[in-house]
């Protein structure tokens, strides 16, 4: 999911050994203004990344956007912290970073070139638990896969929509750039665990590193022929702000981990198989893009894997 798509699985399972607290009148209804909230912001990622997209916004432009305030405003966090991050081991830094900041963002964004806004918002979170599972598998065994059938289910939907597509223009790169994000966010999910940072510190690390990664290739891009980003309208401008930054960047890792707490790993992590869902509503009257059969039954089979790996064992 993005961040699928800022912290989508690593909330889930940092938690997943955590009961909710203890039901009280008005928390459960908190709890689940908090998921829909997620919900919404991440849906909303996807449908800003289309959006720069059609935009002809190159993805590294609207990157300085995702990551320039929110960088900024964790810089001195990062500095107060340094100690704990030199802690962590630099391979462990490494998959943090390009698994979730700047590296990934750009795989998203260039995805969004070349394929709707159902079908990326279908295949990287949708694919998360699949490669998650699989990674873990080739590094600690095979436990990781006990819950197979589910796992078949998702990677069914996934093939199904590459074969039932396959020839169309353009569709395989975008495909490819959605597949290789997911595995990039599994990787990212697997390294938060071992660095145990809390979600503050990892959206410190992931936006003002990935801030100082992006400034030289933007100096090489203004370089180059200018940047797009000042002709923007200034309306998408604040929209795609108040999304990347605000939104994803901030709100949507406290919103998350908030109904995690109030609800419980397995109903929250629920909302990341209904991202695709509501990304796909939004998609059809802000773009005009109508989900074809093949993208509606992948949908719903990885969205039922994900659901079928959410029982309880």
């Amino acid at each position: 999911m993005p961040s699928p798509a800022v912290p989508i699985i690593s909330a889930s399972q940092h938690a997943l050994t955590h009961r909710p607290l203890a039901a009280k009148p008005g928390l459960d209804l908190l709890g689940w203004a908090a998921l829909a909230l997620t919900l919404c912001i991440w849906a909303a990622f996807f449908i800003s990344l289309r959006a720069g997209a059609r935009a002809n916004l190159p993805p590294a432009e609207l990157a300085l956007l995702r990551f320039g305030p929110a960088g900024l405003l964790f810089m001195p966090l990062l500095w107060r912290r340094r100690a704990r991050f030199a802690q962590v081991p630099l391979k462990l830094w490494l998959m943090i970073v390009i698994g979730a900041g700047l590296p990934y963002f750009l795989i998203a964004g260039w995805g969004m070139l070349h394929a709707p806004v159902a079908d990326g918002a279908t295949l990287i979170p949708g694919t998360l638990p699949l490669f998650t599972a699989l990674l873990a598998a080739a590094l600690h065994g095979r436990a990781a896969l006990a819950r197979w059938p589910a796992l078949l289910c998702i990677a069914a939907g996934v093939a199904t929509m590459l074969a039932l597509k396959a020839g169309h223009a353009g569709l395989a790169e975008g495909y490819a750039m959605f597949l290789l994000g997911s595995l990039m966010w599994s990787a990212y999910t697997l390294a938060l665990r071992q660095a145990k940072l809390a979600p503050i510190e990892a959206a410190a690390l992931i936006s003002s590193v990935s801030l100082l990664l992006l400034l030289p290739l933007l100096a090489w891009q203004a370089a180059q022929g200018g940047l797009s980003l000042p002709a923007l309208p200034r309306e998408q401008l604040w929209l795609q702000l108040l999304i990347q930054s605000v939104g994803v960047g901030l709100i949507s890792t406290l919103s998350y981990s908030f109904a995690v707490a109030r609800l419980g790993a397995q109903r929250s992590a629920m909302a990341g198989a209904l991202t695709p869902v509501l990304a796909t509503l939004l998609a059809l009257p802000l773009f005009g893009e109508r989900p074809d059969l093949a993208t509606v039954i992948g949908m719903l089979l990885i969205a039922a894997g994900v659901l079928w790996g959410q029982r309880k064992a």
